[in-house]
């Protein structure tokens, strides 16, 4: 009697750190992150401080050119917001940038705008779903922003009458979001597709994180995680993969990946680069830490970004 009572306590408690843990993670990583800007996260590099000073030069170039602010509504009733920066001028070409988790869209792209205006592009920099100016009050991770930068590039398509050519860009989970909507039907004027850093899908990078954190991969938090995330924001960390996305594409892309990153192993962008059906590229950029590729090797970056472009216009 007593054992028995001793196992279904043991089991009770059990359970309770297991759903403490699994809700303790979706109230962590889910629910609208809290904002991390740029100029913080890159006091932790070696050349920080260099960093710095060309994203606060940046951040002021940019809003001295006094960008357009706009908006649409997402499938399930959200205003997403982005910013808008007409290119230097008469032009019908367009990016579309799309950041990282707990980032926005002037943190993210700030330091690349004045690259792309000057070369002849039109700019569109969004805030996802949960950051910055959109609304929203769980990140989407790539699951749910993807339905979102399907809608973004609608806008486009709409504001230039179906007459220009779109190139999508990413950034971490901006990256896996551009990559998950690669094999969505876009409009024939989406060109190719820059993703930076993506990871294969957020149930693989949530376990790498485990690991690499605590040394387990934590597949039973991450399942009940997965489930409460379901119930509560719409979507499992494993409805969409990367993989399985540019398996079905038909749109060239670029995998671009640093190879020293630790939070998003590179060995996923091996992994996409591998999967990918299309025309693709790969580039492993050497002493790039995660989301620092454009920093280390800025003009070889803009080189053969350009050249992918250009070439797919």
């Amino acid at each position: 009697m007593k054992i028995s009572k001793v196992l279904k306590w043991s089991a009770i408690a059990g359970a309770s750190l297991l759903g403490g843990g699994a809700y303790a993670f979706f109230w962590r990583f889910i629910s609208r992150p809290r904002p991390a800007y740029a100029e913080d996260s890159l006091k932790r590099d070696k050349d920080g401080e260099r960093f710095i000073k060309i994203v606060k030069e940046e951040k002021a170039w940019l809003k001295n050119q006094k960008p357009e602010h706009v908006s649409i509504q997402s499938f399930d009733g959200l205003t997403l917001r982005g910013i808008f920066l007409p290119a230097e001028g008469k032009s019908e070409k367009v990016i579309l940038g799309v950041h990282g988790i707990t980032s926005c869209s002037s943190n993210e792209y700030a330091v690349i705008a004045r690259f792309f205006h000057e070369q002849g592009y039109h700019f569109l920099m969004v805030d996802d779903r949960a950051h910055g100016e959109s609304d929203g009050k769980y990140a989407g991770f790539g699951c749910l922003d993807r339905e979102d930068c399907y809608r973004w590039v609608r806008y486009l398509d709409d504001r230039f009458n179906g007459k220009c050519s779109i190139f999508l860009h990413g950034v971490s989970m901006g990256a896996a979001t551009v990559l998950m909507t690669s094999s969505m039907n876009l409009t024939p004027n989406v060109k190719g597709i820059i993703a930076d850093c993506g990871y294969t899908s957020p149930m693989e990078e949530f376990q790498y994180c485990f690991k690499r954190e605590l040394g387990i991969k934590g597949t039973a938090v991450l399942k009940l995680s997965s489930i409460i995330c379901r119930l509560i924001a719409g979507y499992g960390y494993s409805d969409f993969s990367t993989l399985e996305e540019v398996k079905k594409t038909k749109i060239p892309i670029f995998i671009i990946h640093g190879k020293e990153d630790d939070f998003v192993p590179t060995v996923m962008g091996r992994q996409i680069y591998d999967a990918c059906v299309s025309e693709k590229r790969l580039w492993l950029v050497d002493g790039a830490a995660h989301a620092r590729s454009y920093y280390v090797a800025r003009e070889e970056y803009e080189e053969k970004m350009l050249d992918f472009m250009e070439e797919h216009l």
